[in-house]
């Protein structure tokens, strides 16, 4: 008897180590997959630039003369907002900082998009967001005064709270001079919830 239900608690804890490495090795597969993607873009990207510098008549030795961004970074405070009081938060805030080739950040015209990812949901159910600020929006977002030079960018939960505290931000500025798009991401914590489904 002792026997046989040392033997179940054994097969139980295998069957539980085997469901776990599983579903690493699946998040491990979904996040290649995703860099792949991202790198396809990047290509697609850079070339589309090329196109467009050639379209708009600027040669390398302007671009060498005019300020513009390139790249981008988001802040390390950039996560969860509460926007009503109430426990668990109700969005995130990217705060966006273009940069120059001298490594200091520009106010810059362009585009920006924002994508919320929980990668630990199941395939299929990763995305959490999307949210565009055209030119014209972006402006109005800039913090300039007491050494805060970025855009903050409110992004509410579109379907409501993830299931996961851990987003990961996926943001695209496209520079309205240059055409040139530039991309970054980072990882934030949220609140949820107390009746939402929480993993770290």
């Amino acid at each position: 008897m002792l026997c046989a239900a040392a033997l179940t608690l054994i097969g139980c804890q295998s069957d539980g180590r085997l469901d776990y490495e599983r579903r690493i090795s699946t998040l491990q597969q979904q996040i290649d997959r995703q860099k792949e993607q991202i790198a396809a873009q990047q290509a697609t990207i850079d070339e589309l630039q090329r196109q467009l510098q050639v379209a708009r008549g600027l040669s390398d030795k302007d671009l060498q003369n005019i300020y513009y961004p390139e790249r981008i970074e988001i802040l390390g405070l950039s996560g969860g907002e509460n926007l009503d009081g109430q426990p668990g938060d109700d969005g995130v805030v990217v705060y966006l900082r273009p940069v120059d080739r001298d490594g200091d950040a520009i106010k810059a015209a362009g585009e920006v998009r924002i994508r919320l990812f929980d990668l630990q949901a199941p395939e299929g159910h990763t995305l959490v967001g999307e949210y565009v600020f055209p030119v014209e929006k972006l402006r109005s977002c800039w913090f300039g005064k007491f050494m805060t030079y970025h855009y903050a960018l409110h992004c509410p939960w579109q379907h409501g709270p993830p299931a996961h505290r851990e987003i990961t931000i996926r943001a695209t500025f496209i520079d309205y001079l240059t055409r040139r798009a530039m991309s970054a991401q980072a990882t934030c914590t949220v609140a949820l919830p107390p009746h939402a489904t929480s993993r770290p």
